[in-house]
This record gives C-alpha cells, structure tokens and sequence, in this order.
C-alpha cells in the first residue's frame, strides 16, 4: 500500500499516542489536553508560521466568527482561506468522539475514536497540512467553507466562488483570493462543492495528508525543516531552575515569541496576540522586543523595528498597522474619533529603549540620523520644554490606559519614565535635556510625597493604578519602593495584577479599569525585584506559571484575566503576556539589565526566592558569543563557551 505520511510523521503521532495529561508536569516539549466535558473541547488552539496560520477548536473544527477583526481559520498573509473546519468520523461529529490534543513545537496531534491526526503550517510556504491515520479503516467526512476576506481594516468579503474540481485537488477562486486543497490518500475520495463550502469524503481511511494553500502547487510539505525552524528556541537561553515549571514555561515563552513573528506584504515582525490583534502593533512588539534580544531572537527585533520605522511618520513610531488595504483604521474614545495607526505617545521611546538594546545584544542598531529622528519627536511632546513629556487627547499622543485617555492631557508617570531611560540612554548623543534635571524634575513632580499621581495638567491627579509600577523598573527609589508596596494592596491577586486598584474611584473591573493583565504582572514583578521587594516579586512571577498551567489551551497565558477570579478573558494566546513571563525571570528576578548586561561586568544583584538554591541559564547569546550564568543565593559565576559553525552552542 502507498504510504503518504512521512517517518517523522508518523514518529510524531507514535510520541503523543502514548502522552497523557500528567506528562504536563515532566515533559518540556509537549502540553497534553484530554477532554472531561464535550464543551471543554471547543476552546481555541493555533499553529502557525511565519507565512501564515490556523486557529481551531482543540477538537480540530472551526466554526467563521462574523467579527471582520477575528482571525480564526486557515488565514495566509492578510488573506482568509478557511473560515470554518467540520467533519464526521462513523457518522459521528468530529468532536463528539475527540480525546486528545498534544501541542509540540510546530504542530498539533489530535486523537479521536479510530482516526489519529497531525496538523503543521509548512515554514516554506505557509500551506496547511492535515495529515490522518486510521488503524481501522473509517469512513470521513469534511467540509471546508472558503473565507476569501481581506484582514482588518479591510471589510473586503468575496460573495461568489469559481470551483474547478480535478481528481484529487478542489481550486476555489474569487476576486480577493484563490484556494487550493489537495489531498494525497491511497483511498477512494470524493470531492465536491456547493456555494461556498467544499465537500470530502474519505471511504475506508487508512491514511491521508489534505494541504491546503493559495496555489495549485502541493505546497511545501518538508516537515523537518518546519520542525527545525520552532524546534530552534530549545537549545539558546536555556533556564534551569529546581521548579520544572518554570522551565518548561520559559521555552514556551521563547518559543510564543518566535511564533508570533510574522512575515507579510506589509512587513514582518510580531503579530500581538490571536484571534484579534492578529497584525503589527508598535507597544505590544516593542514590549516582546525586549525579551527576544535577551534569547538569541534579535534578528525579529531589528525586523520588527525596521516595520515600525518605516511606517513612522517623521518620528512617530505607530501604535498599529493594519494588514488589509482600504476600511477604516479608526477608533472612537467618547466623541472623538483616532486613526489607531498613530494612537500612542509610548511607542517612540519604547522603539529607542529596544534600539539600546538590539545594540548592547547584537552590536545591530539603527544609524543615529534615523534614531535621532525618534528622538526629536519625543522631544515636540515637551511641549513647555521642562524636560518631560505631554500626552495630548486629542493629537492620539496617549499611552495604555485607552479608554481614559480622555482625561489624562499632561505628563503621565508611566510615560515619563521610559522617556527619562530614553535620556539617559541617548540625551547626551542628542543633545537633550540633561538626565539627572529631568530625573529631579519627574521624581518632584510625582513622588514628592505619598499620593499616588497618575498625571499632571494644571494640577496633579491621583489614580491608583498599574502605570505607577513602570518607574520602577528603571529606578532604584525609597519613595517608589513605597508606591509599590501601596499600590500592591488593591492590585494583587493569586492570578496576576489588576490594571486599577479596587481602592481607586474609577475601578469597575473593565478592560483598562481593574482587569488582571499579565503584562503588568511583568510591570510589577521587575519593578518590585528591582526595589527590594523579592518576596512580593515571586509572588507574582508565580503566578504567570499557573496561568499556563490551567489554560484551556495548556501552555497559553491570555491578554487578560478577570479581576475578580482567575478566568481568561480577551485573546487566548498574547505576546507580551508571554514575554514578560520571560523578563521577569531576566531583567527582575536574575537582574539582567536589557539595555546594559554585559557578562564581564555582570555585578549580581539577583534574588532567588527562599527555597531556590541554585538557578543558570545556559547558551546565553551575547554579541556573537555564547554564555553560561549560574546564580546561586549569595553569588554568581559565569563562562564563555566555544562554538562552532557545525557544532552550534555547546555546553
């Protein structure tokens, strides 16, 4: 009999057969989900490469959003292929006789009642590959319903397909897209379509691989070099700790990162989170910039910020950008209306913290001519030339907190203290406000005394939320160390910290008004290392492991998180939700500066929780060379290790 899945295939499926969800907790390189409740199945999941996406049920079926920002389905580049997914096996729903869902690094292995599956995006082309094996012959049934819409802003939908049905293959074109599927099976199949679904059914099943892709070539389907490209995190920045855990995370993480980097028309870098968010956003990337510098993944950072700058308009680096052409790019915040492209005043120093950086990493950076552009616009936000910076409502010059920007016109303590890193970083270089005047002139204005001042305008405003952790990640403070130590009351739970303090007026548990954000668990955890709060720290840096621990989807931290119990809101896979995972270990815990580590000069400054005897990170790349840092409770030590072109980093 013809075989057509290939021997790593079929190595694959053989592995996660034999994993159960107790491997968890021993085995790094695989998250394990079995269904106890039918509905439990039908949560999100995601493969994905460079080129494009699939995002799933855990079951393996999809159901189309009718959200024009939702990016579910079979999408490559901007373009949507696959908007939903169903099947019957023995006549029977696929996911009513689902079992088993095994993530590895690059691709899902799914088990139902007689039939196993294996699903990859080829890092070649970005086709999608379903590959089947049935031990008992089964009768199947799919459907494939076509997308062909454009991603946000885009509302372009097409309304009529042309199907050429030959053989084997099903090609689907429209006036926005064309599909092609293609099935390689020994058995007898049928194909056929009917408005905007195609139709296969499998008689007897033995094996089968469907490729699903946007020509009418059989696509790229060299599984090792897919597996090679996601399999690349486990071997650089690798963290060992007495808590599997956390070990198991940390890839995880390394690897979220590489996964959200994305290549397209309009650019590459990083996608911020799934299934909305699915397109370059300026905050979000910059914030994974930071942590991928710090485990080997700088070449993403320089791509991502070469996105960013050339879509900048002169100096204003963007909030977001929008894959699909035409629509409308625009959000509303009480009566007034913003092109979300340029919605943000922390994009730009943020950019030039991850160019000190990329820098200090790599030794890649951008020339100072397009860094001083950067720093020139942040400089036309001082706008009475104080040395600190003013959001402006109505220009978009706002930070995090969107949906009371509105009220917050002035300088923002969040805001402030990245642009004063910024002058520190580069004010000598460009000639800015002398660091140490701006510093004296922020810490007056607002850490004079104990109120919690959120902004300045005419007068000082107090609102007790997360943006007054982000100074303590850069400064080592008695009177910031007590904001934290404030603040941290109304804003700590078990499952991360909210955005607004439960004491704080304006706290309703809202998106931007007390939702736990993992981002600002990170926020919290290096700015509380930082200021000689370990024990609060850990605290919270656990809790980034429990998230993923319990996922619906295992081994996923979520944009957010209600902020009265620990249950997953938002996007269920978020990149800077991973990355500060990643940071927090690094720059909080280990206190390994982003801007400035250097091993030879390394002072220590580390803080291992109480029962932790001994941390290293192994295969560290700096610079072109290859570390190993080992942390013990009252010191350090480290070693450069050779490597080699053919032997890679070696321990």
């Amino acid at each position: 009999m013809t075989m057509v899945l290939p021997g790593r295939s079929r190595k694959l499926i053989e592995e996660a057969r034999g994993l159960n969800n107790e491997d968890n907790y021993r085995d790094m390189r695989h998250w394990v989900f079995t269904p106890h409740e039918y509905l439990q199945s039908y949560n999100y999941s995601m493969i994905k490469g460079t080129k494009a996406h699939f995002i799933a049920y855990l079951n393996g079926t999809i159901v189309r959003s009718d959200m024009h920002r939702s990016r579910v389905g079979y999408w490559k580049g901007s373009l949507n292929h696959i908007a939903s997914m169903d099947g019957y096996l023995k006549g029977k729903p696929l996911s009513s006789v689902f079992s088993k869902y095994v993530r590895g690094l690059g691709y899902i292995y799914r088990q139902y009642s007689g039939m196993e599956r294996i699903d990859y995006i080829s890092e070649a082309d970005g086709s999608l590959h379903i590959q089947m094996l049935s031990s008992d012959r089964q009768n199947l049934s799919l459907s494939f319903q076509i997308g062909h819409s454009a991603a946000w802003p885009s509302r372009s939908t097409a309304e009529t397909f042309d199907f050429v049905i030959d053989d084997k293959r099903v090609s689907v074109s429209s006036d926005i897209a064309h599909t092609s599927i293609t099935i390689n099976s020994p058995d007898r199949i049928e194909i056929t379509a009917s408005d905007d679904t195609v139709f296969v059914s499998f008689h007897d099943l033995t094996e089968a691989e469907i490729i699903i892709s946007d020509t009418d070539s059989e696509g790229s389907g060299d599984m090792d070099e897919t597996l090679k490209y996601h399999e690349q995190v486990a071997d650089i920045a690798v963290l060992e700790t007495p808590d599997p855990k956390f070990n198991k995370l940390f890839l995880w993480a390394k690897h979220d990162l590489l996964e959200f980097y994305s290549i397209t028309e309009k650019g590459s870098g990083w996608f911020a989170g799934f299934p909305v968010y699915s397109w370059f956003f300026g905050r979000d990337g910059l914030w994974m910039a930071l942590a991928a510098n710090m485990v080997g993944l700088s070449d993403l950072t320089a791509n991502h910020m070469s996105t960013l700058f050339r879509y900048s308009d002169h100096g204003r680096i963007p909030h977001e950008i929008g894959l699909g052409d035409g629509g409308d790019q625009g959000y509303s915040i009480g009566d007034v209306r913003f092109n979300t492209m340029y919605m943000s005043i922390d994009s730009s120093p943020l950019w030039l913290m991850v160019n000190a950086s990329l820098e200090n990493w790599s030794r890649r950076f951008f020339s100072s001519q397009d860094a001083k552009v950067v720093f020139d616009f942040c400089k036309t936000c001082d706008v009475d030339n104080d040395g600190l910076l003013e959001n402006d409502f109505k220009r978009g010059l706002i930070g995090w907190p969107e949906t009371w920007a509105n009220i917050r016109n002035g300088k923002t303590v969040d805001v402030n203290a990245l642009w004063l890193e910024v002058l520190r970083l580069y004010g000598k270089k460009f000639g800015g406000t002398e660091y140490v005047k701006a510093r004296d002139r922020y810490m007056s204005t607002f850490f004079s005394d104990a109120q919690s001042v959120d902004f300045v305008d005419e007068g000082s405003h107090i609102i007790r939320s997360a943006m007054q952790f982000v100074p303590g990640i850069f400064m080592k403070d008695e009177s910031v160390k007590q904001r934290i130590l404030d603040i941290s009351r109304g804003v700590m739970t078990p499952w991360g910290i909210r955005s607004m303090s439960v004491y704080d007026p304006m706290y309703d548990g809202g998106y931007h008004t007390g939702t736990v954000w993992p981002l600002m668990t990170g926020w919290f955890v290096m700015a509380a290392y930082n200021n000689g709060a370990p024990d609060l720290a850990f605290e919270q840096l656990r809790s980034f492991v429990d998230l993923a621990f319990s996922a619906a989807d295992p081994g996923r931290i979520n944009e957010t998180y209600d902020a009265m119990s620990p249950t997953p809101t938002g996007q269920f896979a978020q990149g800077w939700s991973s990355s500060m995972f990643v940071m927090s270990v690094m720059r909080g815990m280990l206190n390994m500066d982003p801007m400035e580590f250097d091993p030879s000069r390394y002072s220590g400054g580390h803080q291992l929780p109480d029962n932790w005897d001994r941390v290293r990170v192994y295969n560290i790349p700096w610079r072109d060379r290859i570390f190993d840092m080992t942390f013990t409770r009252d010191s350090f030590s480290f070693r450069e290790i050779t490597q080699t072109a053919s032997e890679g980093a070696s321990r």
